[in-house]
């Protein structure tokens, strides 16, 4: 694992007065950096030589270690590793830099980095408030660039690469508490006017960013999610043991996310019950939530409760079909870990599912359930299709890869420095 240290002694303006003049003379750069970045993997992009050259100093946000690794989470630890592994190989724009991970607290022994150190800032116990850590702590111990990857980052900073994953608060409010939803909507847009550059994870966030106004056009970088990540899941792991002798359709439950659609798949279940299907649920969700729906239960549910990575898994490989009928997604991950994991997806025609699995899965309207239990009915029926569903969802996933949009975070990383007209934290 990378070194731990905890930053309780030089402060960071000094530490950075020091690196500043401790670095040697420099030329400047021969070819402009305004480009793509990607041309700078040549050794000939470069004026200095390696005994010269300074160190880039970049800092990584790591609010996301003390959260659960789903979502947003997910992202950060992912793009976490893939930069580790990048720079661990040498890659040319990770030969320069210097970079860290600032965490409010130790991480688990589960969390390994072998060339990224890491520091720890204890949060303040006292106030012990949202966002307390990232927007006043932080800042102070970031000398150099911060890259941000879990939507709320330091407003304070404009030397940052932060990545927001979707306006969900905006356009499904209803689905998130009052102080959530007031927090995105007074962060996001200064965050969004601030830093150097935003990242997001589709096409469609990013027309939701500027219909926003939350960030310039040029500003706007588009990375996706990857799927390498389920490659590393093992049903042979898990803990899973349901035995009820029927063959099962899998879908995620969410208890108060509104825009998740859990009333279709509440309504879907009687009509998969008749064709002797069973509809395995995992998540935070469970009787009350689908009587929310239905006057009683259908005898087909199967609460999951909470899973692991593994039994999810598992749960994936042994279904008929992966249901994804949400309203909307900034990118919609576990379709595209369904498909990794060679189950295959009936997903909404709602956006960007779409955009994201494109031709490797089969869609249906979010509140069609006919059209449901139809797909569903084609999928059981015709053997060929779902074989075939299966080989263009792998290729689909394939195509997602954490360790590309780590590549595209270090060239971003470059086109920073550039901007600021230096070379050094």
């Amino acid at each position: 694992m990378g070194k731990i240290e905890f930053d309780t002694t030089e402060s960071p303006p000094a530490r950075s007065a020091r690196r500043l003049n401790g670095h040697r003379s420099r030329t400047p750069l021969a070819t402009s950096l305004a480009g793509d970045a990607g041309s700078l993997i040549g050794h000939s992009a470069w004026t200095w030589s390696d005994r010269e050259a300074p160190r880039r100093r970049w800092t990584i946000n790591g609010d996301f270690t003390t959260l659960r690794p789903t979502g947003v989470a997910r992202y950060a630890s992912e793009v976490t590793m893939a930069l580790d592994a990048l720079i661990s190989e040498g890659h040319p724009l990770g030969r320069d830099l210097e970079i860290d991970l600032v965490v409010p607290r130790p991480l688990p022994e589960t969390f390994r980095l072998d060339a990224i150190p890491v520091r720890v800032v204890p949060e303040f116990s006292k106030p012990r408030l949202p966002q307390f850590w990232v927007q006043a702590q932080l800042p102070w111990h970031v000398p150099g660039g911060l890259l941000s990857f879990c939507n709320l980052a330091p407003v304070a900073l404009r030397r940052q690469i932060a990545c927001i994953h979707d306006m969900h608060t905006r356009l499904m409010p209803s689905s998130y508490g009052r102080g959530f939803r007031w927090a995105h909507r007074l962060i996001l847009p200064a965050l969004g006017r601030r830093a150097a550059r935003i990242t997001t994870v589709s096409q469609l966030s990013r027309s939701h960013l500027l219909a926003f106004g939350i960030a310039p056009d040029e500003n706007i970088v588009v990375t996706y999610n990857g799927s390498d990540h389920a490659k590393r899941w093992d049903a042979a792991r898990s803990s899973l043991t349901v035995d009820r002798g029927r063959p099962y359709v899998l879908c995620l439950g969410r208890r108060d996310q509104e825009y998740k659609n859990m009333a279709l798949l509440a309504r879907l279940a009687p009509l998969l019950d008749a064709m002797g299907l069973d509809l395995w649920m995992p998540g935070d969700v469970d009787e009350e939530t689908i009587l929310r729906y239905l006057p009683e239960m259908p005898g087909n549910m199967v609460f999951l409760g909470r899973i692991g990575d593994d039994d999810f898994k598992k749960a994936l490989e042994g279904a008929l079909c992966f249901l994804f009928p949400s309203r909307i997604e900034g990118f919609g991950l576990p379709a595209v870990e369904a498909m990794a994991s060679g189950c295959p997806v009936v997903a909404s025609t709602s956006p960007c599912l779409p955009e994201i699995c494109g031709d490797s899965a089969l869609y249906a309207d979010p509140d069609d359930i006919q059209s449901w239990a139809e797909t569903v009915r084609l999928l059981m029926l015709t053997p060929d299709l779902r074989e075939r569903l299966v080989a263009k969802g792998y290729a689909r996933a394939s195509s997602y890869s954490w360790r590309w949009i780590a590549w595209k975070y270090l060239e971003l990383m470059v086109q920073v420095d550039a901007d600021f007209g230096e070379f050094s934290g």
